[in-house]
């Protein structure tokens, strides 16, 4: 089982949760290009529509640095932070368990 995850989360300026979840979603035309990244998932909260949830899951250690330095993540981290209330909170996770459809 892949255990390399990784949670941001995204608190926007009020009222602005859409236009950040948005711009963090444009970027799927890059996640999508990426081999080793399995999983990208943008979420809005619906008990706070501020609140914008990245999750991704990726094939080892060495996919999570590349999208890290990758297309996808320049461009959120050059579109989003203005509106953002605060700093995107990174947590790095390792999975515990999972259910997967195949």
């Amino acid at each position: 089982m892949t255990t390399v995850a990784g949670v941001i989360v995204f608190k926007a300026k009020p009222g602005l949760g859409e236009e950040v979840a948005r711009r963090v979603a444009a970027a799927l035309p890059a996640v999508e290009t990426e081999r080793g990244t399995l999983l990208w998932l943008v979420l809005r909260s619906n008990a706070d529509a501020d609140r914008i949830f990245l999750v991704d899951l990726f094939d080892g250690e060495q996919s999570l640095t590349n999208h890290m330095n990758g297309d996808a993540a320049s461009l959120i981290f050059a579109t989003v932070p203005g509106l953002l209330a605060e700093d995107p909170e990174m947590h790095p996770s390792t999975v515990v368990a999972a259910k997967t459809t195949r």
